[in-house]
Formats: structure tokens, C-alpha cells, sequence
């Protein structure tokens, strides 16, 4: 739940910061807040106790996550529409290689491009099994690496323009 609450906010901030409307904002903020919400399904608890990389297998199950937990988002009325679409493609990179539909640019989803920096950001500067956290300059380095690629170009110049997201950091 940590996590969720971590990219739950840093996603709103990083919404208001590029200018999104209150509507939307709130949007961002719930489907942030659920977006990993179909991880509690069985088949995955091995997976998240791995203490190592994932492999071939465990990696495309891993995958399936976006869509399960868009399903359990999906039965809540009020969620359907952009909320479940954001929780569902909140793993599409900006170059249309991720998962699951992949889409790219402007077809993703906002709300999933803005969750999609703020998932990452928190993993990367969280303790994980397999590495320790990475520092902010490291966290920007990244986001500009991969800007483009995985990430929104104009998400991630608001992102590095922004102290209040730094200070969330």
C-alpha cells in the first residue's frame, strides 16, 4: 500500500504541475492509487517475494497485472472509463513497445503516461531485493535517458522543472 500511496501522489503532483484540469487530476489520483491493485491475486505472490530478477515466465505473468487489475478497478461503476483505462495502460511506454496493447504517443492514455513516471520514479527510489534505491540525480538521468522511449517527453520536462516534485522526492 506504500507504494500506491507514494505513486498516487507524486502522480497528482506531477498532473497538476503540467497543467491538467481538477477532474482529471482526481482521476490520476485513484487510478494511481489502484493501479497494482490486481497484484493481489494469487499467481502473483510468488513473483513479488522474488528476491532476484524475474525470468522469461515469471516476467510475461508479471505482465498480465495491468489488465487484472483494471478487471478488479472495472467493477466499481464510478471507475469505468478513464480510471480503469489508466490503471490498464498504465505500462505502455511512449514508443508503443510496452504492454498490454501496445500503444504509443498520444493513444496511451494521459493518466496512464503520468502513472507510468510516477510507478517508475517510486521504483527507482525504493529498496528493492536486488538494488538499493537510486538517488534524485540518478532518477532524472534515467527519466531523460528514456524520455521518448518509455516515457512522455513534455511529462518529463514538467517533471525536472518541478521543486514541489523534487521536494515530494
Amino acid at each position: 500500500s506504500g507504494h500506491s500511496q507514494r505513486v498516487a501522489k507524486l502522480a497528482a503532483a506531477l498532473a497538476r504541475q503540467h497543467g491538467l484540469g481538477a477532474k482529471l487530476v482526481e482521476q490520476i489520483e485513484k487510478a494511481a492509487l489502484l493501479h497494482d491493485v490486481g497484484k493481489i491475486h494469487e499467481e502473483y505472490a510468488p513473483l513479488l517475494r522474488k528476491g532476484s530478477k524475474l525470468d522469461a515466465t515469471e516476467k510475461a505473468l508479471m505482465q498480465t497485472h495491468s489488465m487484472r487489475s483494471a478487471e478488479l478497478v472495472g467493477t466499481i461503476s464510478a471507475f469505468r472509463g478513464p480510471i480503469t483505462d489508466a490503471v490498464r495502460h498504465h505500462h505502455e511506454n511512449f514508443d508503443g513497445s510496452g504492454y498490454p496493447s501496445g500503444l504509443a504517443g498520444a493513444a496511451i492514455p494521459i493518466a496512464a503516461r503520468v502513472i507510468m513516471i510516477a510507478d517508475t520514479v517510486d521504483a527507482m527510489t525504493t529498496d528493492r531485493p536486488y538494488r538499493k534505491a537510486l538517488g534524485f540525480a540518478k532518477v532524472t538521468q534515467e527519466l531523460q535517458k528514456f524520455s521518448g522511449r518509455q516515457f512522455d517527453p513534455q511529462l518529463v520536462a514538467t517533471f525536472m522543472q518541478s521543486a514541489t516534485i523534487r521536494g515530494i522526492i
